[in-house]
Parts: C-alpha cells; structure tokens; sequence
C-alpha cells in the first residue's frame, strides 16, 4: 500500500516528538543488546575452551549446547539469546553483522557484532581475553556526527537532477553510505585453503539451474525509498507494497535479460532510483557473465552462523560485456563493478553478494552505488525444488548531490511452469477446446 504525502506527514509529526522524547532510551537499549549479544558469545566460548581447549565458530557453539547453557547465566545473556534468529538461512541478528573467526590452531578468536546500514552506529569488539571494546568508523569519528537520525516532514519537491547541482566528492558520499568494499574488509580465516576453481565451478552450476528454474516467478515485494539530508537527516520517506514478476530471458547467444513487472500503484522515482534485475544479481557467477570477472578468494568466514567462502570479484574493463547499466533519457551508461560474495563451504550458494562501482561517474554526477543483496532457500513441494532467491536488497545511491536508499524486501515467491507432465497425458485439445493453463505453485 502506498503511503500518501499527507498521511505520512500527519504520521511524522507524532514521530518527531516520541523519538524526539525517547531517543536517548531507543540507543541505550540497542546498546544493551549488542553487548548482551556479545557477552553470550564469549561466555559460551570461554565455557567451550575449558571444556574442549579449543575456541569455536558459531555453528559449533550451537550445536554444542554452549550457547545455551551460557545464556541461562544471567536474565542479560537470556534475552540476548532470544534475539538471535537460529533458523537455517535467516539473518541471524536482524540490522546486525556478527563476525566470529578462530584461529587456524583453534587458540583464539576475534569476535565483532556491526550495523549493517548505520555505518557511524556503535559497533563491539571482543577476544579471547574477554575484553569487549566499543567503537565507530574512523571517518565517523572526525566527523563528529552528533545530530540524531529523527523522521521529519517529507519534502514535497522532487529531487534535482539537473546538471549544476553540487555534486559531493566520493569521500563526502561514502561518510554517508556503508564503506566501499576495498575499504573494510571482513575476517576470515586467511590460512584455510580455498579451492577457488571448484568454489566457481559449483556457483556457476547453481547459476545455470537458477535460469533453467527461475524463467518465471512471482512474489511480493515491499519497497522502502529514503532520501537523506546532507546532514543524515531523512528528508522524504515512501512505502510501496507490490506483487512482483520477474521473467528471465536467454537469448541463443548466451546472453541474459530479465523483465520485472509491478502491480499495485507505485510509481518508482525516476532517476535514479528506477533500479531493475535486482532478483538475478547472482548471475554473474552464469557462464556468460563469469568469464567477464576476475575473482579472488579472501578466504573461510562465517555469515549469520554458516562458513562460507568470501570471494572478492572487479568487473573488467571492457563496457560491451558490463553487466550492469543506467539509463537517463534517451542515453545509457555501462557501470563497471567490484563486490564481494559469500559463497556456502558446504553448498556453493550465494548467500549474499555486496557490489560497489570501480570508479564514480562524474558525466552525470553519480558518486556511488552500493548494492547488499542477501539470499534465503526458498523450499517449492511440489517439486521437491529448493532455490537460494533474494530475500532483501538494498541499494544506496549518491547522485547530483542527493543521497538515497531503496530496500527491497521479498516474501511468498510462486514458480510457474508448463505442466508437459499432464499434457502428455491428456488427449490434445480439439478445436475450441481450452488449452491446458500453465502451474503455479508456491
């Protein structure tokens, strides 16, 4: 359902002034979480060390018992125990990274619980000496940002983009948005041998059966457009709830397209946030897209309690094979990638891909586009089929010196297909008779 400018404004203002009043209390208490959080974990791991005289990666803190034992230490450590989210697949603490790596002689660990789209949020750190640090990005700290995030009035002017906007430097855009992948890269376990042409290998098969499934699915889809001040500010705010249908499309060349179709009343803002193919981002790792990439394995992590192979990846230069594009007007610009992918030790899924532009473009002012993308099996029954399909994305955007985010949350995906199984079966229809309707199924 789309949110009108005067509901929303009418809602705004009650939302000024209750986190205006309760502000101070919303950021206590998220900090309590993170170092309840944080607290659990090193508890279960200390536990874990005495019993075991190793440290362990979260899966085993689970599957051990430690985690819960360690949980019922305290009412603190059981609350941060409900929060987590233990379901296969799902994000294990919602708004947050955890990233937990032993050594390779199982000796000591380095432990770190993060915002993922509050990059200048408090984030906190522990070992295996116990000590848990909190900190910020450095960029954050000499900025000093001590205006909170607090709702206002939506503007009711359209964005500027006409050629003299200011137009801020890449480091004013990314004091903004989350760091550029080659600024902060996550740890792994950088002695454990990574068996990159099998890990490509398998992701590319995953791909190819990805297309052969995917030629047509629907799904709802929830979409949250923010614009932001120059001060982090939110400006203007809109809600769209759509059903979705994404069809893709191989030409005998080898090339692929995909269309997207909306229904429900949004008009999705145009430029620059007239995103489309975020379902099929994965498919870089398809054998006409792959080859195009050069890729570097960065070694073992662990995302959201699964290891996973973390794969750093930067499109090559030449602009026929891009993966990727904008279109304003009547002229189209080819972006040229970099990104990292999480790929599941066990699987060879894509569990979650972030991507990033090489470099700006400064002939129509876009300073950035960051894109996160995290992936979810979707179990279809009747077919006995599991695919890993996008679950969210969100993308952050800095162009003609406006700032936004568009977030994508995907639910209650359908597959269609020709049943040939029944038409085989059944006699072929005479004239006038109906032809047999293609399944759906969720």
């Amino acid at each position: 359902m789309r949110t009108s400018v005067a509901q929303f404004a009418a809602c705004s203002v009650v939302l000024i002034f209750v986190s205006a009043a309760m502000a101070q209390d919303t950021r206590v208490s998220e900090e309590e979480a993170g170092v309840g959080i944080v607290h659990l974990i090193t508890a279960a791991e200390s536990a874990f060390f005495e019993n075991q005289q190793r440290y362990a990666v979260f899966a085993d803190l689970l599957q051990s018992g430690a985690l819960e034992r360690a949980a019922v230490q305290s009412s603190d450590k059981l609350r941060a125990f409900h929060r987590l989210d233990l379901q296969p697949g799902h994000e294990l603490i919602s708004g947050f990274t955890l990233g937990l790596m032993v050594a390779p002689d199982d000796r000591s660990y380095k432990l770190s619980l993060t915002h993922k789209t509050q990059p200048c949020a408090p984030g906190w750190f522990a070992d295996n000496t116990g000590t848990i640090f909190e900190g910020k990005a450095v960029e954050c700290i000499a900025e000093n940002p001590s205006v909170p995030f607090v709702p206002t009035t939506p503007s009711s002017s359209e964005p500027s983009t006409t050629a003299n906007a200011a137009v801020p430097s890449p480091a004013t855009a990314r004091s903004w948005g989350p760091p550029d992948i080659d600024q902060s890269i996550p740890p792994v376990h950088a002695d454990a041998t990574c068996p990159l042409p099998q890990v490509l290998k398998e992701a590319t098969r995953h791909a190819e059966e990805l297309v052969d499934n995917l030629q047509r699915f629907s799904a709802t889809e929830r979409i949250d457009d923010i614009e932001f001040r120059k001060d982090g500010r939110v400006r203007s705010s809109e809600s769209f709830l759509d059903s979705y249908v994404a069809q893709i499309e191989q030409a005998s060349s080898g090339s692929l397209r995909i269309e997207e179709y909306r229904s429900g009343g949004s008009e999705l803002r145009q430029p620059p946030l007239a995103d489309v193919g975020t379902a099929a981002f994965a498919l870089i790792f398809h054998p006409h897209h792959i080859k195009n990439f050069d890729f570097r394995c960065e070694g073992l992590a662990e995302l959201n309690g699964i290891r996973a192979w973390q794969v750093h990846f930067e499109e090559s230069a030449d602009p026929v094979k891009a993966f990727h594009a904008i279109h304003l007007e009547t002229s189209t610009y080819k972006l040229r990638l970099k990104g990292r992918a999480w790929i599941a030790a066990d699987s060879y899924e894509v569990l979650q891909l972030e991507t990033d532009l090489v470099s700006p473009l400064p002939q129509i002012a876009l300073q950035m586009e960051h894109m996160q993308i995290a992936y979810a099996p979707v179990q279809f029954k009747k077919r006995n089929l599991r695919l890993w399909l996008p679950e969210n994305a969100t993308m952050y955007i800095a162009f003609h010196g406006h700032r936004y985010e568009r977030i994508h949350n995907f639910s209650q995906f359908q597959l269609f297909w020709i049943d040939t199984e029944q038409t085989v079966k059944d006699p072929v229809a005479g004239p006038g008779e109906p032809a047999k309707e293609p399944s759906a199924e969720r």
